[in-house]
């Protein structure tokens, strides 16, 4: 199996994390920690799969919506129709500095990261598509963890087989 991309949230750093930040609410109270690791198995039992892409140990702060359902929730399908208007949605607004959905197998929506830096950012994420299909926090996050990820050409909502999406980076 070849290294994947882990994310997990949690109530202190972790030790041997590719990269870390701590979560502060909107009124700076501390809201926990994101850690990610690049390896072939879940370092934690709350990890789940995300973008290898969007995460840099040298990025800066920014504000993140959170969509982190439960574990013993029972996640969506991503042929469900919710997450599939939340990603044609994403597609159809002004682009974010990241944007990765979470896994926990190659067919189930696990949850959302959506990253901005611009101004007003935090009022941007009130309406990240993915709230729409499962509750979001706003948080911000510490500098460490989220780089920058060019926005996909599309059509990043086609699949030919769960564990092979379409390209993201050409048409």
């Amino acid at each position: 199996m070849s290294d994947r991309c882990w994310l997990a949230l949690l109530d202190a750093p972790a030790e041997g994390a590719f990269a870390q930040a701590a979560l502060h609410d909107a009124d700076g109270r501390d809201a926990g920690w994101l850690a990610a690791w690049v390896r072939a198995s879940k370092p934690v039992r709350s990890a789940r799969r995300v973008d290898v892409r969007v995460i840099d140990p040298a990025g800066e702060e920014a504000w993140c919506s959170l969509v982190w359902p439960p574990l013993d929730a029972g996640f969506l399908l991503f042929d469900d129709g919710a997450v599939a208007q939340a990603r044609r949605d994403v597609l159809a607004a002004p682009p974010a500095d990241v944007v990765s959905t979470l896994l926990t197998d190659d067919s189930h929506f696990a949850g959302a990261v959506t990253v901005r830096r611009s101004p007003g950012a935090s009022a941007m994420l009130r309406d990240d598509p993915f709230a729409r299909v499962e509750r979001a926090r706003i948080v911000q996050v510490g500098p460490g963890l989220f780089g920058r990820a060019p926005a996909p050409t599309g059509p990043t909502i086609e699949r030919h087989g769960s564990a092979q999406p379409w390209p993201w980076d050409r048409f």
